[in-house]
């Protein structure tokens, strides 16, 4: 069963909605992949706490206004971890924190790698 406009597993019920969102969005993916139920829930939750985890400036989190008028990239202090460029979700969130598009992010993941640290580098050049 898919879970929207804030209709929850039970077990998400004492996490913080940023969490609940992000592990149901994770949850609901799985379950169209095919995944059970229960691992679909358990799996969503354990993610998106890794995702959170990974991304630990959650003041960087609050959602980027839309701004193409040639915005430099945004500076914040995360510098460690990895971007999956595959992944469409890690693909737009960290092009909503660098304020580019995700071709650009994807080109610059594939010209410096996929490290944080180097993407950022190159975005700031």
């Amino acid at each position: 069963m898919p879970w929207y406009n804030g209709d929850y597993p039970p077990s998400y019920k004492n996490q913080p909605e940023y969490l609940k969102e992000k592990a149901v969005e994770i949850a609901n993916a799985l379950l169209e992949e095919g995944v059970e139920e229960g691992i679909a829930i358990e799996t969503g939750l354990k993610c998106a706490r890794q995702f959170f985890e990974d991304n630990a400036d959650q003041d960087n989190l609050q959602e980027i206004e839309s701004d193409s008028d040639g915005i430099e990239p945004a500076e914040f202090g995360i510098n460690d971890g990895i971007i999956n460029t595959e992944d469409p979700e890690q693909l737009k969130y960290w092009a909503e924190q660098f304020q580019v598009s995700p071709d650009t992010l994807k080109g610059a993941a594939a010209i410096r790698g996929d490290r944080i640290s180097e993407i950022k580098k190159y975005l700031q050049t």
